[in-house]
């Protein structure tokens, strides 16, 4: 086997490329992708409030490719698109910008390093998560790869070292990524006081992460993986102590103990995200398991009084996918995710309109079918109990959530 192949391609799945791509000159190739979709979420408002009664609201387009100069050196870049009703606004951004120096290679190992915005291993999914063609169905498990740490954990504005091994024919990879990243805070507001909190605006996330995985030498379809990030979230533009003073004293009463989100001056949370990874391919199967812990330390100040709670988060999945034929495919999953592995029932995480945010449990059934020249359509429908991966926004404390809910997409996706 050769092992500068196995880099090269590893690289190439990372950034989600088609064989059918653009081809330029001096070694440069374009790619792109478009999905839209239409969801219907009955129960409760996905993403926003149009969903109830269907909506179209759901897009993603992204483009990307990468110029070679020599068989070591590359850059790389995508611009993406998300558009979620309210949860994502579309706005294009840079989902990575890198150069990529491969400084060692030969038949038994490679050694190289990005510097840039890189892309984040973690899991099975997350490098990939916003390219439909890489994911069964309309999204990614939700439990594992849920919203509220979406953005803090995509990518990395740092340096990413990278590197793999065969031992006694055993391959193993790595990546190792050390950096920063500027987010939009709304995210980490409702996950930690289910409201957004006054004048606050971004949160600024120094991530340090490693992942390594191990395919063994009796069987390479069978796959090992583990992955570890430590991140640190700052919550930044909070009310300083004067101003939170001054709207408690203009308060209604008791609103300190009912809103305390309203009086916040600061706030930030210690994690240690641990994945560990199973998949397997067996004939027209693929079968994949992944499990989540999340150590969390969570300290706030409100109006300059400070308190902390600690807290384990955990998660698992387990998804079969049958490639029926070449053109089709069908997957079942089914997922867990408590936000206390402790408070299976959430009752510690409840609030006045969700009291069912704490856990989330469900099955979802779906179905692609690639129709030809980079066009393909899916289908998905997801049945749950808790809500715990609903995707949060702006207005979702304005509504009464139910504990069971179900939700169904349609999607039709193009690629070059």
């Amino acid at each position: 086997m050769n092992i500068r192949l196995i880099s090269l391609l590893s690289v190439l799945y990372s950034f989600g490329l088609p064989v059918n791509a653009l081809e330029l000159p001096l070694g440069s190739e374009i790619h792109g992708f478009f999905s839209q979709s239409y969801l219907v979420s009955p129960d409760n408002p996905y993403a926003g409030t149009d969903s109830e009664d269907g909506s179209f609201k759901f897009r993603e387009v992204g483009i990307n490719g990468f110029t070679e100069f020599s068989p070591e050196l590359r850059i790389a870049g995508q611009a993406l698109s998300r558009y979620r009703d309210k949860s994502d606004d579309g706005d294009v951004r840079i989902d990575f910008l890198l150069a990529d120096y491969l400084f060692f290679s030969d038949q038994y190992s490679s050694v190289g390093v990005r510097v840039g915005r890189v892309k984040n291993k973690i899991g099975l999914y997350n490098d990939t998560r916003d390219i439909p063609s890489a994911r069964p169905g309309f999204n990614v498990p939700e439990s594992v790869y849920f919203e509220a740490f979406r953005d803090t954990l995509l990518s990395t504005d740092g340096m990413n070292f990278y590197g793999t091994s065969l031992l006694k024919n055993n391959l193993i990879q790595w990546e190792l990524t050390i950096g920063r990243k500027d987010v939009d805070s709304e995210d980490f507001e409702y996950y930690t006081f289910a409201r957004p909190v006054p004048s606050a605006d971004s949160a600024d996330v120094p991530l340090k992460l490693f992942s390594i995985s191990f395919i063994p030498a009796f069987d390479r379809d069978l796959k090992f993986g583990l992955s570890v990030a430590d991140v640190r979230a700052d919550l930044e533009g909070t009310l300083s102590v004067a101003e939170a003073q001054q709207a408690l004293v203009t308060a209604p009463p008791n609103d300190f103990f009912v809103n305390p989100q309203n009086y916040v001056t600061a706030a930030g949370i210690d994690g240690l995200l641990t994945i560990i990874s199973a998949q397997y391919n067996y004939r027209d199967f693929a079968l994949a398991a992944e499990y989540l812990n999340l150590e969390s330390d969570f300290d706030a100040e409100l109006v300059g009084n400070r308190f902390s709670e600690s807290s384990s988060t955990e998660a698992y999945y387990l998804q079969a996918e049958w490639f029926t034929t070449a053109q089709t495919s069908v997957f079942t999953r089914y997922e867990e995710l408590y936000l206390k592995r402790s408070d299976r029932s959430g009752a510690d995480s409840a609030t006045d309109y969700n009291p069912y945010r704490g856990f989330g449990r469900g099955w979802t059934l779906g179905g692609k079918w690639s129709v030809g020249k980079g066009w393909s359509i899916s289908g998905q429908a997801s049945f749950n109990e808790g809500t715990a991966w609903l995707p949060n926004f702006d207005g979702i404390e304005n509504h009464n959530i139910k504990k069971h809910w179900n939700y169904y997409v349609f999607s039709v996706n193009y690629q070059f």
